[in-house]
């Protein structure tokens, strides 16, 4: 399913249909304010009442896709804050004076439950969580938007546009990242028809690995021409898991023209160097590995429309190498 058909069947506004679902609503009877109902890939049917105004987002995605609008949540998870201790670097000062659900105090709903939520955005796994259904009912839900593990950005501020009323600002802010998605592939045109890789290194002897292009990690890297190294698109059909465990007896599979690789400790990043077979990949021979620390990481794992031009600016010196 396109991903136009599939905000079709998501985004349903009840101010002309009490009831009924019937697509989106058109841009004035969003500007007017009203019900909003959206029919998740879950079967859930979730119903907003009114333009929100107190949000609370537990995903970094709908964090930073609620900035973009100039809004600010009420509450906020930042899986870069829980594990480093330090905010996304793209989100500034704007969550200043927003409240920080830690998951690792536990009781989140309690949390939750004293900012008096109107509209609660979580990401897809956040199902799964046995607080989940408490959280559920202290304001109306969203979790997952689509069937990908992770949920495409564009959709999301759709999504969120839809919410807010305010469609046109959705539409200026897709408008806007894809142009300097643009830009960065007209700057590097040798880009088209070059192929990447994107890995985790969570131990010493472990990397997760990317082998889905449709994910929303891989569709950035396909908006500059690039396709996913074939080795990896391999287990990924093999398998059927968008997301897989990788060996260190295995970093032959990671060869590509640009390799980014993300690791939680400097240690870890000298440990993969030293391994056999690093050095023979493409990437590292024509000086296209970019390095990212956890945080930064987050930014390409999953993107944003604020992280996204934070994540190019860092790739750009392997976009140059590998193109040149």
């Amino acid at each position: 399913m396109t991903s136009r058909h599939r905000l079709g069947a998501l985004v349903a506004s009840a101010l002309l249909f009490a009831g009924l679902l019937a697509g989106c609503s058109s841009s004035d009877d969003e500007s007017a304010g009203g019900s909003v109902q959206l029919n998740l890939p879950d079967g859930r049917q979730v119903t907003i009442p009114d333009t929100p105004e107190r949000i609370v987002t537990l995903g970094d995605q709908w964090t930073d896709v609620v900035l973009s609008f100039g809004e600010t949540p009420v509450g906020y998870y930042d899986y870069s804050k829980s594990a480093t201790g330090e905010m996304q670097p793209w989100y500034g000062q704007k969550l200043a004076d927003a409240t920080f659900v830690d998951p690792t105090k536990g009781d989140d709903a309690t949390t939750i439950a004293t900012l008096n939520p109107d509209l609660i955005f979580a990401p897809g796994f956040a199902s799964d969580s046995p607080e989940f259904e408490q959280i559920s009912k202290l304001a109306p839900t969203v979790n997952a938007i689509s069937d990908q593990e992770i949920d495409p950005w564009q959709d999301m501020v759709t999504v969120m546009g839809t919410v807010l009323h305010d469609p046109e600002k959705a539409k200026s802010i897709i408008d806007d990242t894809n142009g300097k998605i643009a830009a960065v592939s007209e700057e590097y045109p040798g880009l088209k028809g070059k192929t990447y890789a994107f890995a985790f290194m969570y131990g010493p002897d472990q990397l997760s690995v990317l082998g889905d292009e449709n994910d929303g990690a891989g569709k950035l890297f396909t908006q500059l021409g690039m396709k996913m190294a074939p080795k990896l698109v391999a287990e990924y059909q093999r398998t059927g898991q968008p997301r897989f465990g990788l060996s260190t007896e295995n970093i032959p599979m990671l060869d590509a023209d640009v390799l980014v690789v993300a690791t939680a400790t400097p240690e870890q990043a000298e440990t993969l160097r030293s391994l056999p077979g690093y050095k023979n990949l493409k990437a590292v021979k024509d000086n296209a590995v970019t390095f990212m620390t956890q945080s930064q990481i987050t930014g390409l794992n999953a993107p944003t429309p604020n992280s996204i031009p934070y994540v190019l600016d860092l790739l750009k010196p392997s976009f140059a190498a590998a193109s040149s």
